[in-house]
């Protein structure tokens, strides 16, 4: 949201100023000054822990266990922390289709095909829920045991509950723990 479209969301009437003095338009002009500087300092702080966390793996990945084989020990303890050294492995299915076809064919041309995950979907649209059910029925009727994810997507679920509390139209709060109160949303610069 940009700062002009924070302004086109405020309904401009002249009732709309009238509590609005020059203290109380101060007042908030300094809440959104301060939230924009703690917003600032959150960002701040998250590049600190991203930085600290690659210092940190640098240690633990490269100049201990480089120091420790250079010395030819396997195992060591310093003021009470006992460290070894652990073979660790790291590794990802390539994101592009064609690489990815070309690690799944080798992995069964080596013999490692049975890590191998299949899932078959088939979406529904909102008003398809009777024709899911029914597949899902023949499905089990034909031996076949399928997986049954059934959602609304958290988007989905946050506007129809927004329209049914506006337009006076039961919805059970409860159940789906939801919170409706009010948010500042700022854009920063």
């Amino acid at each position: 949201m940009t700062d002009t479209d924070v302004w086109d969301e405020i309904t401009a009437d002249a009732s709309s100023f009238e509590g609005l003095t020059t203290e109380a338009g101060s007042e908030l002009s300094d809440l959104i000054r301060q939230v924009s500087g703690v917003g600032q300092e959150l960002s701040a702080a998250e590049t600190v822990v991203s930085n600290l966390k690659k210092k940190r793996d640098r240690y633990l990945y490269n100049l201990i266990p480089d120091k420790m084989n250079e010395v030819g020990l396997q195992k060591v303890e310093v003021d009470g922390n006992a460290v070894s050294l652990a073979t660790y492995v790291q590794g990802t299915m390539p994101k592009d289709p064609l690489q990815r076809e070309v690690a799944l064919t080798h992995l069964r041309d080596i013999g490692a095909g049975d890590f191998i995950k299949n899932v078959v979907s088939v979406s529904f649209g909102i008003s398809q829920d009777n024709r899911a059910r029914s597949l899902y029925s023949d499905l089990e009727d034909a031996g076949l045991y399928p997986e049954d994810k059934t959602w609304v997507e958290p988007s989905t679920l946050k506007k129809l509950i927004r329209e049914r509390v506006e337009n006076n139209q039961e919805i059970d709060l409860e159940i789906f723990k939801a919170h409706i109160g009010t948010v500042a949303k700022i854009k920063g610069k």
